[in-house]
């Protein structure tokens, strides 16, 4: 295909839509696993909108200058991610260090791996799973390993793009490359799989490793990536005859019914989801992204509302905010049995107001920051005659989180983490009980012990109240 010079690149308004169903199916599959099955893939949907729109700036840059600028490619990446992750690295930090020490252990691996972009193959090596939802002492950062993976990603792909362009002349035949790069990683999770699960009982096995390796997720990143050569952005035209335009819309309605059945019905645990479930839910993802990309089709207007659109733009803060809140909370009240609506919600509201004064006290300060100009902004800072309004105070909270969250990083013990560290857990995992039923047995053992502690406190509010009409006749 002949490219464009100097084309534009658009703002697609339903990319927010995917955004916005993907950072829900997390939260609440995080929330209520037993009732969003799979509400974990929100995580590939990510992927492969990841994997498009990086690409498509690429290939744009290229077609424009004939070059890539890496340098601006990683500040332009530094800035958008880099300020969320380290608040909420050290802002989670600074909470343990103060109200919740029982998770000091191997904190200081966990946000340095962070912010090398390898903690998921930290994860890895140190045996810690994903799926134990309810055992102590479970890691406020569980859900970081996607960024981990989007990391490497960032810092490998311009550098193969480039060398793709310049060795490969048809950019059909560089798609081909990267699918057949996808496919292998896609078969490697399922070899993997098959070969674990030889050598272990089904009923004990847990497919962490699977679920966090760079090797066996790549392929939903690739698959938007390969989209990209195909399907640029910039060369789709919006003036389509009608039979194609419903030819697009049936596609996107049947790939968007298919997304919205997997996210519902496959568990996270299921051999079918790593012998081939997650390859099928990325490529009717990619599908599903190719035609909200079309300016022709009418899905990028279906996605695109307000709500979706303030969602989405704030979806990477969700995402970064909503495992601390639910973890701390959790660790706080334990009484979540008795409140499966109310506790909830309140955790929602949380995830949303935090994730909100990040979005404008950090995100977009530091999106429009100029770092050349950092030493002037320190002295400004430590100049009490210099005005700066509220980016003073923010300033200063910012600096007194970090000084506590270094301050529980310098005392962190370093101890191998165990995903199911809890003494139940434990029980369960020596006789070879499923992840999935541990998670049943152990929210079973929260509930029970509720209940216990409720009727304990009617049982001596009765006997106060046994005691004082005694006294009181007795008088």
């Amino acid at each position: 295909m002949k490219q464009t010079r100097g084309r534009k690149r658009r703002y697609i308004h339903g990319f927010d839509g995917l955004r916005t169903i993907g950072v829900i199916g997390v939260i609440l599959y995080h929330l209520r696993p037993e009732l969003f099955r799979g509400g974990y893939l929100g995580v590939p949907i990510f992927m492969v909108v990841s994997g498009y729109l990086i690409t498509d700036g690429l290939l744009i840059e290229f077609d424009r200058n004939h070059r890539i600028d890496f340098k601006s490619f990683f500040i332009r990446r530094f800035k958008r991610l880099y300020p969320g992750l380290i608040t909420v690295l050290f802002g989670t930090a600074a909470y343990i260090t103060l109200f919740s020490q029982n998770l000091l252990h191997n904190l200081h691996m966990m946000v340095l791996t962070n912010l090398l972009y390898v903690y998921n193959w930290w994860q890895i090596l140190n045996g810690q799973s994903y799926f134990a939802r309810y055992a102590n002492g479970e890691s406020p950062f569980t859900h970081l390993w996607t960024l981990s993976i989007e990391g490497q990603y960032y810092l490998i792909w311009p550098f193969l793009v480039l060398a793709l362009l310049l060795l490969v002349k048809s950019r059909h035949q560089i798609a081909n490359i990267v699918l057949i790069l996808a496919a292998a990683s896609g078969a490697w999770m399922a070899i993997l799989y098959m070969m674990t699960i030889a050598h272990v009982q089904p009923a004990a096995f847990d497919p962490s490793r699977l679920y966090y390796g760079t090797d066996t997720r790549a392929f939903s990143i690739l698959f938007g990536a390969a989209l990209a050569f195909i399907w640029p952005s910039g060369r789709l035209s919006q003036h389509l005859g009608k039979k194609w335009v419903i030819g697009l819309d049936l596609l996107g309605t049947a790939s968007f019914l298919g997304l919205l059945v997997m996210v519902f019905t496959i568990d996270a645990q299921s051999s079918f989801l790593y012998e081939g479930g997650m390859v099928l839910f990325s490529i009717v993802t990619t599908i599903l992204v190719a035609v909200v990309a079309h300016p022709a089709a009418h899905f990028d207007r279906l996605l695109s509302n307000p709500l979706f659109s303030y969602i989405g733009g704030r979806s990477y803060g969700l995402y970064l905010y909503q495992f601390p809140v639910m973890i701390f909370w959790e660790n706080r009240f334990r009484n979540i049995a008795d409140h499966p609506v109310l506790y909830p919600v309140i955790e929602v509201v949380l995830i949303v107001v935090i994730t909100e004064l990040s979005y404008r006290f950090i995100e977009q300060p530091a999106a429009h920051f100029n770092y050349h100009k950092t030493w002037a902004f320190l002295k400004g800072l430590a100049n009490p005659k210099v005005r700066m309004g509220k980016t003073r105070w923010v300033s200063y909270v910012a600096l007194i989180i970090l000084a506590i969250g270094s301050v529980g990083l310098a005392k962190a013990p370093s101890v191998k983490a165990e995903g199911d560290n809890s003494p139940l857990a434990q029980q369960l995992k020596k006789r070879g009980v499923s992840t999935k039923e541990k998670e049943k047995r152990l929210a079973a053992m929260r509930s029970s012990i509720a209940a216990q502690k409720k009727a304990d406190k009617n049982k001596a509010a009765e006997e106060s109240s046994s005691k004082a009409l005694e006294a009181k006749y007795a008088s």
